[in-house]
């Protein structure tokens, strides 16, 4: 289970998900990953294909050149499940995952903010309760019957994020409230 620590752990499992739906190049794993994670992750081609490489270097991947479709001359590397790869992805749906920690750069500053940095702040969080309100647009979860498990889970996930935004924005807007009191107080 060495694999499933660290920051990526969520990336790698979900990795594993998908090749054992199909084997797929790095690009067209990161394509199918950010369009199953949606708008609100941050999924890199170039963290896809390092985190390939460790699930790889761990037995739980491997991968193959392979003749391009656009160009038989052509290869690429494709990665496909190994034998441990459905078991690692049990074993991962099983665990527990740490909670991961949230508003970690705000909360950084705000440890350590001085009174003339108040300004600095309430535009800095203005700006973050912005992102989160059109992140949560994008992933507003639909009413609507869901017509397959992929989409069920999908329209879960979308639930949940939707759910973590509207948290952070209410944060956001607690905390400035909070610095324009002690501002108006203590001028």
């Amino acid at each position: 289970t060495r694999w499933m620590r660290g920051a990526s752990t969520p990336l790698r499992g979900a990795l594993l998900g998908l090749l054992l739906e199909r084997p797929g190049h790095g690009g067209d794993l990161a394509n199918r990953l950010a369009a199953r994670l949606g708008e609100t992750w941050r999924v890199d081609t170039n963290d896809v294909y390092r985190l390939l490489e460790q699930l790889e270097s761990t037995g739980l991947a491997s991968a193959r050149d392979e003749p391009k479709r656009s160009n038989e001359r052509r290869t690429h590397l494709v990665y496909h499940p190994t034998e441990e790869t459905s078991e690692a992805l049990t074993t991962w749906m099983e665990t527990l995952l740490p909670r991961e920690p949230v508003r970690l750069g705000l909360q950084a500053k705000l440890s350590v903010a001085r009174p003339q940095d108040a300004r600095r702040l309430l535009i800095a969080l203005r700006a973050y309760e912005r992102e989160c309100l059109v992140l949560a647009q994008l992933v507003c979860p639909s009413d609507l019957h869901a017509r397959s498990w992929t989409a069920l889970c999908m329209e879960c996930t979308r639930d949940a994020v939707y759910a973590q935004l509207q948290t952070e924005v209410d944060w956001s807007a607690r905390t400035r409230q909070r610095i324009n009191k002690f501002l108006e107080h203590n001028g």
